[in-house]
């Protein structure tokens, strides 16, 4: 006859099918937290898209007599504009008091990273025209189409290539200085690692939109 599996330790937590609830009061302090979105960190981010946009678009960057300078505009504008967008999805609700979920023991197939990068992609896409909303108006005779006439065209191509690098690299920034809701998602997440049937480790956790 086969043997039977060896019993877990008397310490390990051996979870019901249906024990889809916050486990002990840390958990609950945590999912809690994690359940809430943080407008603080919103608002601080709609913020900085205002002070982005109006230094760069400001006549000192735009009318500046150097290249350089001119390009830090797009720079301005696309850094926040994509923590914006990376940050936006960070700050929102991660966790629901009704259901904490848990990957099977097969082991966690949930990643990230993907959506990471879409919205990454997504704000790199829009920065430029964000940027270009904001620099295109200025008093004639001065301009022409909207931009300084002393532009080249390369310089014009350069504003939407920065711009796209700033938003795409600003999105990823939240993951630096993450969000409350954020935080307290990923310290659930470790507090729930475990290991599949193969003794890899692996953890999860549930986000609730």
């Amino acid at each position: 006859m086969d043997a039977l599996p060896p019993q877990p330790p008397p310490s390990a937590y051996v979870a019901a099918p249906g024990d889809i609830y916050p486990r002990g009061s840390r958990e609950e302090e945590l999912c809690e937290r994690a359940a809430q979105t943080d407008w603080l960190y919103l608002g601080g981010l709609l913020v900085l898209d205002a002070g982005g946009i109006w230094a760069g678009s400001s006549f000192a960057i735009k009318y500046s007599d150097s290249v350089p300078v001119r390009l830090t505009g797009p720079i301005m504008i696309g850094v926040p504009w994509g923590a914006t967008i990376g940050g936006a999805w960070m700050a929102a609700p991660k966790c629901t008091r009704h259901w904490v979920g848990e990957p099977p023991m097969e082991g966690d197939i949930r990643a990230n990273w993907p959506l990471a990068l879409s919205l990454a992609a997504l704000a790199g896409v829009t920065a430029p025209v964000v940027n270009g909303i904001a620099i295109g108006n200025c008093a004639p005779p001065s301009c022409q189409g909207g931009l300084p006439a002393d532009w080249t065209t390369f310089e014009r191509e350069m504003h939407i290539v920065v711009g796209g690098l700033a938003g795409f690299g600003g999105a990823l920034l939240p993951y630096l200085l993450p969000p409350r809701t954020w935080r307290a998602a990923r310290e659930l997440q470790h507090l729930r690692f475990g290991t599949d049937g193969h003794g890899n480790f692996f953890a999860g956790y549930t986000a609730a939109f």
